[in-house]
């Protein structure tokens, strides 16, 4: 049974013994319940003495008191050890940003001195580009503890989705041209503006334009459509490499999951690209998913909802 709930795996997840763990102690907790109750109706049958049945009830209760003393107790550890973690991120994760803000500007100065020679200008363009990659990965786990904790704040407003698009394709062409691949956009007549947070949503069309970059296969074209449903806007980014497995597809917006495809591609990413573009649509009212079969096709969407008063985009 224990196999069947799948107990063991998530107290091993949380790194906590089986007798200290929340999950395996709501199963005994149901066992004990379940006891007590078949043994009060045993004793009140075949015992008349209401002392006996009584004391029978008080043992019981004892019982139960005890083991919820030790769940809570359990979950209090959990709590502790989450709300630990979480800080901890987030002062570490504050405290690389100014460093890295610092090296960023320092390189960029660098990099526009005419005297510094080819040989290394292209070692600086190097620097900056794992520099730019440690920034994105900060800002990531600060969003991801955000997300966590409830504090994700979106201000949303009215705006074109379709120009935001194509400013994430001009933004993203450096990286489609080195990889040989060719992003282009199929919009729709008609598309309305959108009701949502701007900055967070470019953020996550950033995130799934580059996986569809990242994980394609040379000489292929991603294409990107714009299309206006009933009440939402809905977005396809589709592109041809590796197909994700049934295995993977139910981990795959999951933080910190990488398919095993591409941890056999060695293709860069933290896992957490996925997490905050699903996090960040879906609480702008939308919804995400992927289509993904045997062949190399896969195509990521996303939805969002149409502004009230909205104005229609360039393309009408």
């Amino acid at each position: 049974m224990f196999q069947e709930l799948n107990i063991k795996a998530q107290c091993d997840n949380l790194k906590m013994h089986l007798w200290e763990c929340p999950h395996f102690l709501f199963v005994v907790m149901g066992f004990v319940i379940i006891i007590a109750i078949l043994g009060i109706n045993t004793a009140a049958r075949y015992y008349t003495d209401p002392e006996v049945a009584a004391l029978i009830v008080i043992a019981v209760t004892g019982l139960l008191l005890i083991i919820s003393h030790i769940i809570v107790g359990a979950f209090e550890r959990v709590a502790e050890a989450s709300r630990a973690r979480m800080e901890f991120v987030s002062i570490i994760s504050h405290q690389l940003r100014n460093p890295l803000s610092s090296i960023r500007w320092q390189l960029e100065i660098l990099l526009r001195d005419k005297t510094i020679d080819q040989k290394t200008h292209s070692y600086l363009e190097g620097v900056n580009e794992y520099n730019n990659r440690m920034a994105k990965l900060v800002n990531d786990l600060l969003t991801v503890n955000r997300i966590e904790s409830n504090r994700l704040i979106l201000t949303p407003a009215s705006f074109s989705l379709v120009d935001l698009i194509k400013k994430v394709i001009t933004d993203t062409a450096f990286f489609a041209n080195a990889s040989n691949l060719t992003v282009t956009l199929e919009e729709k007549k008609n598309i309305p503006f959108v009701y949502a947070d701007k900055n967070h949503i470019q953020w996550a069309m950033e995130n799934l334009l580059n996986n569809a970059i990242r994980y394609s296969n040379p000489r292929t074209v991603i294409t990107i459509t714009i299309s206006k449903q009933a009440a939402q806007t809905r977005v396809d980014i589709s592109n041809h490499g590796t197909p994700i497995s049934s295995a993977d597809a139910e981990h795959i917006f999951k933080k910190f999951f990488r398919a095993k495809s591409a941890q056999r591609a060695h293709t860069d990413g933290s896992g957490l690209g996925l997490f905050i573009a699903k996090s960040v649509v879906e609480a702008s009212g939308g919804c995400i998913g992927f289509i993904s079969d045997n062949s190399d096709k896969t195509t990521f969407w996303f939805t969002l909802p149409h502004a009230r008063k909205s104005g229609l985009s360039t393309n009408t």
